[in-house]
Order: structure tokens, then sequence, then C-alpha cells
């Protein structure tokens, strides 16, 4: 029964994502790819086991030809809403023209609107070289062939990507709700981006633990049991083993990096004292190499985590996104107050009981949001999805959860999911602590759009608008 139920989801928003797509570019709003870029990264990398799927773009500002690419297993994307022949014909002269197959050994022309019947072979074939080979049948797809994919994967895999799909589901209406030519001029639009500022230094060292010895250890000591599933988890039980328990690092190739600073803090005890090594955190935010842009993405959220977790929002292993939680044992509600316009008061956590059994508890209901970091041109911003949880003991997923979801969007209007990330922004500037150089949550962006289509930011809080994605599992 779930595994129907789930599949009836993900026809019913690719269906309606497919439809607000084509009516976007009926409207002549073709660009709307260049806002879904990175919506459909976690999505590909599922169905194609790309677990190193990134956005071009990112690398080098309007990556010419194409937009997403795995250099490691070497497959590349280009997201397009037009589905023309001559569109598929001037991607492929693109790739070939810039020697593309030196790096990537596919090409897909993912289309977001519904692609056509079939695909001149010849034509695109004369373009082609023996270096490379492009399939028209196999390489051109569009969301109902993703769809097709995602039907092959497990459950929880097909449940995580039906969250991801609702989230491209609401940047869509977003986004058409903000092209339209309806919007009055001027109209203030507050963003769900946040700016941040960034710490000043990156520290990093070498790594110096036996990961067997940490093991045997954990087992001894922690009760730990099982295999360590990644050198990331080792590393945790060797910090947990020296008595620190803290998740404001990142491990990558053998090294530990964190914005603390690692001679300071308890963080010394798994590296190597003397290669301990102070990095302005502009040599990450300016990289162009994707692997230090990557470090500074994941530093950030993890220095994030560990910041929240001191106020009692706790982040979902497996999926990702911060939920608020009690403050304390027993407690059934947790209100939390905020300034937007006004002082007021938003309630975050509940304990609701059953109708037919009052003093059985049904569910917790958790406020939620899922917090993504980018640059966009020489600024860096965190985009805010809010969205509810609901978990059966406080923690653990409910197995009602999806139909508890659906229930709470289908009450919630723009201005309350805009009201929701407004104050999502503000909890997070209020949890700043320690030193004056460390990450900063600022202010939420806003626009003026003119008739024109122009956009101004502004800094005044008389925001009339929201482009917020929606809520999002």
């Amino acid at each position: 029964m779930r595994q129907l139920e789930i599949e009836n989801q993900l026809r019913d928003v690719v269906s309606r994502i497919i439809v607000q797509v084509e009516l976007a570019t009926s409207q002549g709003r073709t660009d709307i790819n260049l806002a879904l870029e990175d919506a459909f990264i976690p999505i590909l990398k599922s169905v194609y086991n790309l677990p190193h799927l990134v956005n071009l773009n990112r690398k080098q500002k309007n990556f010419p030809g194409i937009d997403l690419g795995d250099d490691h297993d070497r497959v590349a994307f280009q997201v397009t809403s037009t589905t023309t022949l001559e569109k598929v014909k001037f991607t492929v002269r693109q790739f070939m023209d810039r020697a593309y197959y030196n790096s990537f050994d596919e090409l897909f022309i993912l289309m977001l609107s519904r692609k056509q019947l079939s695909y001149s072979q010849a034509s695109v074939n004369e373009l082609l070289t023996e270096q490379f080979a492009f399939n028209c049948k196999k390489h051109i797809i569009d969301l109902t062939d993703l769809l097709g994919l995602v039907s092959n994967l497990r459950l929880a895999a097909q449940e995580r990507v039906l969250a991801e799909f609702r989230h491209i589901l609401g940047e869509v209406d977003a986004y058409i709700s903000f092209s339209s030519e309806s919007v009055a001029a001027p109209t203030a639009i507050t963003s769900n981006l946040q700016q941040i500022r960034l710490p000043e230094a990156v520290y990093v060292a070498e790594l110096t633990i036996d990961d067997k010895a940490v093991i045997a250890q954990a087992k001894a000591k922690l009760g730990y049991r099982g295999k360590a599933r990644s050198r990331k988890s080792v590393v945790k039980m060797a910090l947990l083993l020296n008595g620190l328990e803290t998740d404001a690092w990142v491990c990558h190739d053998n090294k530990l990096f964190s914005f603390q600073n690692i001679e300071r803090c308890g963080l010394i005890s798994v590296v190597d004292e003397g290669s301990v090594e102070r990095l302005e955190v502009s040599d990450f935010a300016n990289s162009p190499e994707l692997d230090n842009i990557n470090i500074l993405k994941q530093l950030l959220s993890a220095e994030t985590r560990e910041r929240l977790k001191r106020h009692h929002v706790r982040m979902h292993t497996k999926d990702g996104f911060f939920f608020f939680g009690p403050t304390e044992e027993g407690q059934l509600e947790r209100k939390e107050t905020w300034v937007g316009k006004k002082t007021a008061i938003r309630r975050v956590y509940e304990v609701k009981y059953q109708r037919k059994e009052p003093s059985k508890v049904a569910h917790h209901q958790h406020l939620s949001f899922k917090l993504t970091f980018t640059k966009l041109g020489d600024a860096w911003y965190v985009q805010i999805v809010p969205s509810w949880y609901y978990s059966y003991n406080g923690y653990v997923q409910s197995n009602w959860h999806d139909d508890l979801l659906s229930q709470q969007k289908r009450l919630e209007y723009n201005l309350s999911v805009r009201n929701m990330v407004r104050f999502v922004a503000y909890f997070l500037s209020s949890t700043e602590e320690g030193e004056d150089d460390g990450l900063r949550f600022q202010s939420l962006v806003e626009f003026n759009v003119r008739e024109t289509d122009e956009i101004e930011q502004v800094d005044d809080d008389d925001d009339v608008a929201h482009i917020a994605g929606g809520t999002a599992a």
C-alpha cells in the first residue's frame, strides 16, 4: 500500500511540474531552467548513481553548453525547457566544439517540458565524431523518463525523491508567481534567501587517528556495535573518546577542517599538532576548485548544525532538514518570540493527542526547515525552505507523516509560508554566538519588481509578496 501511495504522489507532483513549466514557456519565460538547475541535482544523483554531480555554473558563471556534471563518473547534463531538435543540435554542437568529451563520456539533455515523440538521429550524427556518441532515444530525457527511473529505486529512496520533486514544484510555482505580468509595479518581494557573512578563517590539519583502533575502543567504551559506514563516523567516535561532542567540522582527504581554531579546542586530539594551518575563508569561497567550494558549504552546514543543537533544533540524520524539538523533558508545547514588523509568538513544537482516545499521543508536530548554502555573485546566502515534520516520539518520523504534511499544506497560503521563512531567518540571526569574526546570518533579501521585469534589491521590511518555494517534506 505504501509503495502504491508513493507512486501515485510522484505521478501527481511530476504532472503538476510539467504543466507549470509549459505555462511558463508559453509566456515566453524559457529561462525557468536556470531557477531549477540545483533543484534537480539530488534527483539525478539518486536515479543515475552520480554522487559527485555538481552545478558547473557554480564553477564558471554561465558554463557554456552544459549545466551539471560529474567529472568522476564522467556524465554531464543540460537542463532546458526548450524541446526542439534545434536545441538538441545546439547543445551537442557546443559539447563537441568545446571538446567536453575529454571530460565526460555521456551527455544527457533533460527537458522540463514534454519532449517530442522523436528526434532525427541522422541530423545529430552530422555533428558527432568517433570520439563521442549521442543516442537521441537514450540521452534526450524528460520528467516522465525520470519518473520511470525513480520507480526502480527502493521505497526509501523514492520517498526522498518525492520530497525533492515537491521542492521543485514549489520553486516552479514561485517562479511563475514572480514573473507573472499581473504583478503590480513597483512591488516589494521578499525572497527566501538570507544573506550570510562568512567567518574570516578556516583551520585545517592532518588527521592522525587509527581507524581500526578507534572502532575497537568505541566498541569497548562507547558500546558501539557494527561497522563504521564512513571516515566521518570514525572521526566522530575518536572525538567522543576524547570527550568532545561537536559537529562543527568536516573531514576530507584525511584532513580535518573547521571554522574553530583547532589548536584551541578539543579537535586537536585527533590531528597532528604540527600540521595545523590557518587559511583565509576567501581561499575557499573564491576557489575555482569544486572540492574547496563543497568543503566550505559543508562547513557552513556543520557550524549551523552545532549552533542550532544548543537551541534544541535538531538535524534529521537521514534527510538533512532541521526541526524544532522540546526544550525540556515532558514539554507539550514550545513557542518562540520573534520580531517581524512587530513582536509575535510562533508555536514551533506541539504534542498532539488522539481524538478518540485523548489520553494517547497521536504524533508530535515540529516546525522544520531545510537550508542550502549558495554563492550568488560575490555574496553568500542561505536558502530557507520551511515545512513541518511529524514524529511519533519527538524524533523518529511518524508513519502518517506524509498524510499529515499534506493536510497541513492545504491550510497554508503564500502569506503563511512567507511568515515561516521570516521567522526562521529571525531565529537563525538570533542564535549568533562567540567571537565577532564567526558565521553571521543577516537579513532576508528583498527586491523591487517593476513592469519592465527589472529587479532592484531593497533594504526595507515592507514586503507584500514572497518567494519561498512552498513547504517541502
